[in-house]
């Protein structure tokens, strides 16, 4: 099997499952306990918060440990929406941002929501002209099928100038880019484990220090009352070790993107049509296929070993063109209908790009649709 869908979840690297490992034994107590075993618990917590913290350039305690990153999304976004009758955002978000945008508009706010043009995001002057003291920016640092890198230190100039509040979803930008909210200046940011080779289960909202975060549920006082709820000690330790190793993330970057690069090349070639724009981060190549449907090419290159997906895995099992991708062109639909999402990690080599190499020019031999019926066939006998 050769993984490409790192975009979607990183395979969890040796020193986080051992990580988990020897913390086993005592991560099953209640951290909130005051006894020795929810001390050893809470011990365990906060230095993953530490870590955590550290790996986004803050301090400890303006972390808030979630359970993912669409819940760190969730309490970001909403959790700075009171008082504020707009929010600005764009149209390539990823569904935890999109669906509780979506939700501040069902409940009375004004909704903006800024074109993608051709995969291009939205400058910081474009942005600027939404803005004021009643306006909250919800939006992404990298685009979840694209890698397009926003101009986020643009956004977070133009909202500081007036009196805005910037949430922003990192949960594609930790360990791909340099993440520093010092130096970013936002008022809350998310990022999320799963994609940085952590546990599924575990999530972090930054909030900045002084700012007031209301929370989106209720049940007890955890996490400075900001986040109700018993924390996945566990996973949180498997998180803090992810987020040690996003210094060896960062640095293999430009190995990633040589790879990602020999690939896209050669798809390009073949007659792919590549979607978004730069700069993007190393790590994804999208293509749509004129002659394949997404899901069916996913599905094909599935049966040879190949894993890949056509968008957000939380969009999985929707047999629906790509909303991000359809949302960057809108006058050429069928991008969106047959785009295929391609992301590597740092445990992809050489030998998986040529053996996915291989595989896409056995599948892309073959017209699309003229094979829907033998691929389903052979599917169901997998």
């Amino acid at each position: 099997m050769i993984y490409l869908d790192h975009h979607a979840a990183a395979p969890t690297p040796e020193p986080v499952r051992q990580a988990m490992h020897e913390a086993a034994a005592a991560a099953w107590a209640n951290p909130s306990s005051t006894h020795a075993a929810g001390r050893a618990a809470r011990q365990l917590l906060e230095t993953a918060r530490k870590d955590v913290a550290t790996s986004i350039g803050a301090e400890a305690a303006d972390v808030v440990l979630t359970a993912g990153g669409t819940e760190a999304c969730n309490l970001g976004l909403r959790g700075l929406a009171r008082g504020r009758s707009r929010v600005v955002t764009s149209q390539v978000e990823h569904p935890a941002v999109a669906e509780s945008v979506r939700r501040l508009g069902a409940e009375g706010r004004e909704v903006i929501s800024l074109r993608v043009a051709g995969g291009r995001p939205p400058s910081g002057d474009e942005l600027a002209v939404h803005l004021g003291p009643n306006t909250l920016v919800a939006i992404q640092w990298v685009n979840h099928e694209t890698g397009t890198v926003f101009p986020i230190h643009e956004y977070a100039e133009a909202c500081r100038e007036r009196e805005a509040l910037l949430f922003v979803d990192a949960t594609q930008a930790l360990g791909k880019v340099p993440v520093d909210v010092g130096a970013l200046r936002a008022d809350a940011v998310a990022i999320a484990a799963v994609k940085i080779g952590g546990p599924a289960g575990a999530g972090a909202c930054w909030v900045r220090r002084g700012l007031t975060l209301e929370p989106v549920l209720e049940g007890g006082s955890q996490e400075r009352g900001r986040r109700p709820g018993t924390p996945d000690t566990l996973s949180m330790v498997g998180f803090g070790a992810a987020c040690r190793l996003t210094v060896r993330r960062l640095a293999q970057q430009a190995q990633i993107a040589r790879l990602r690069d020999s690939l896209e090349n050669e798809l390009l070639q073949r007659g792919a049509v590549p979607n978004g724009v730069a700069p993007r981060t190393g790590t994804v190549s999208n293509l749509s296929f004129r002659s394949w449907k997404g899901p069916l090419l996913a599905a094909a290159l599935d049966l040879e070993g190949i894993c890949l997906s056509t968008g957000a895995a939380c969009s999985s099992g929707l047999e629906e063109p790509s909303a991000v991708i359809g949302a960057m062109y809108p006058d050429e639909q069928w991008r969106a209908g047959s785009a295929g999402r391609i992301s590597l990690g740092m445990e992809t080599t050489e030998q998986d790009i040529e053996a996915a190499s291989q595989a896409f020019q056995r599948v892309l031999a073959r017209e699309g649709d003229q094979n829907l019926k033998q691929i389903s066939s052979l599917g169901n006998k997998t």
